[in-house]
């Protein structure tokens, strides 16, 4: 009986475990939330520090009537300018202009290819990427350059003066 028993056991064993990797699905975080969680401890301190163009700051503010929401697509262990910095610079920058935080969606993925639950909505081709869904129903998107003297205020100003 002993010898059946350890058979079951092990066949129970082989089957209950899979050979097939976990799907990794994208975490979704607010603005609160993200500096609490793991890899972005950077975060808070970048966005804090950072002192966009108050004209710049100022257009953006004279149009975010304009503004519904944005998803931010980000890789938190890129140390890439575009995730370290442009990422919580085009939070501050919005920040400054009054815009609700609450209306920012942060969107953290492992890569590009990462799946995500807005798939049917946006096309990430590469991280950081921000979409700006605007009231009128038209959804632009800002792939920052990996360039640290790049201005993000210049960008958001830019897409919402429709240039």
């Amino acid at each position: 009986m002993k010898p059946r028993l350890l058979v079951l056991l092990l066949v129970g064993l082989a089957l209950g475990c899979s050979e097939t990797p976990t799907e990794y699905v994208a975490d979704e975080f607010t603005v609160s939330q993200i500096a609490t969680q793991p890899g972005y401890a950077w975060f808070r301190q970048e966005k804090d520090s950072y002192q966009p163009d108050p004209a710049l700051v100022a257009q953006i503010q004279s149009r975010l009537d304009m503004l519904d929401s944005c998803y931010l697509f980000v890789n938190p262990s890129c140390s890439c300018n575009g995730t370290q910095k442009h990422f919580p610079h085009f939070v501050r920058c919005l920040e400054l202009a009054g815009y609700s935080l609450d209306r920012i969606v942060i969107v953290s993925m492992r890569n590009a290819s990462t799946k995500h639950h807005y798939m049917a909505r946006f096309h990430v081709a590469q991280l950081p990427t921000f979409f700006l869904v605007l009231k009128a129903g038209t959804t632009p998107k800002i792939e920052p350059p990996d360039d640290p003297n790049a201005r993000i205020e210049q960008l958001i100003a830019q897409v919402l003066a429709g240039q």
